[in-house]
């Protein structure tokens, strides 16, 4: 159980920091900063971290740049990251959790992974199982994280800090902060990053398209509470383009 949670507490930070770092960067010709944080605890406290140059607030605190040059120094910290864990905790599966968002299957690849790590839960005695009205429910002994295994084939995970991420057959996937900025990454190749602050980026990384139509975002839908976890954080409302 501490190999299988610890593991999705770090796909929350990867997904924060690396979604945000793809999000923010802009065409080739073009530069924008912007940073996005985010921290995981499991039950083997796993967290990740990518730093670089700007700030702003994601799930617990792992930085990551929004230049081209920044997103390969996040890949690379959140690599160091997560094979320090390895040794700390055993988790002999990190390495395999998809870290780029830029690729056009780290939806599916990150759903993967989410299913892998679900049917190792169902063996393991040590996870607490029941259900909510989404579905399916594993929580990790000391009450760290919850993996919901929804009826519509959503995965859901919540953590004791309110932060969460959904991710859909799809390949769609939302993750929102313990104070409410949230990153989402579409199928199409949208990658949204809004802050705590309501700064928000949006682009496209298979067309290199940049928007600035934050007023038509589509907020996350926080998910249904878990047990005796925190309520599932409500993401903040765009409420402005993110700035150099």
């Amino acid at each position: 159980m501490k190999k299988t949670m610890a593991v999705l507490s770090l796909s929350l930070a990867a997904t924060f920091g690396l979604a945000a770092c793809s999000s923010n960067a802009k065409a080739p010709a073009e530069s924008q900063s912007a940073s996005a944080s985010a921290s995981a605890s499991a039950s083997a406290s796993a967290s990740s971290s990518a730093s670089a140059t700007a700030t702003t607030s994601a799930a617990t605190s792992a930085s990551t740049s929004a230049s081209a040059s920044a997103s390969a120094h996040a890949n690379s910290s959140s690599s160091s990251a997560k094979a320090s864990e390895s040794q700390k905790s055993g988790l002999s599966g990190a390495s395999s959790m998809p870290t780029d968002p830029t690729d056009s299957n780290y939806g599916p690849q990150l759903y993967a992974h989410y299913k892998e790590a679900v049917e190792e839960a169902k063996k393991d005695r040590s996870a607490k199982k029941t259900t909510n009205t989404e579905g399916n429910v594993y929580t990790a002994p000391d009450g760290s994280i919850a993996v919901v295994e929804a009826k519509n084939g959503n995965y859901i995970s919540i953590e004791k800090d309110g932060s969460w991420v959904r991710v859909t057959p799809e390949g769609e996937v939302a993750a929102v902060t313990d104070k409410g900025g949230w990153v989402a990454v579409k199928p199409n190749g949208e990658v949204i990053s809004v802050d705590e602050n309501g700064a928000a980026s949006i682009m496209n990384v298979k067309t290199s398209e940049v928007s600035g139509d934050y007023q038509s975002l589509e907020l996350p839908k926080p998910p249904a509470p878990v047990g005796d976890l925190p309520a599932p954080k409500n993401p903040v409302k765009p409420t402005s383009l993110a700035t150099n």
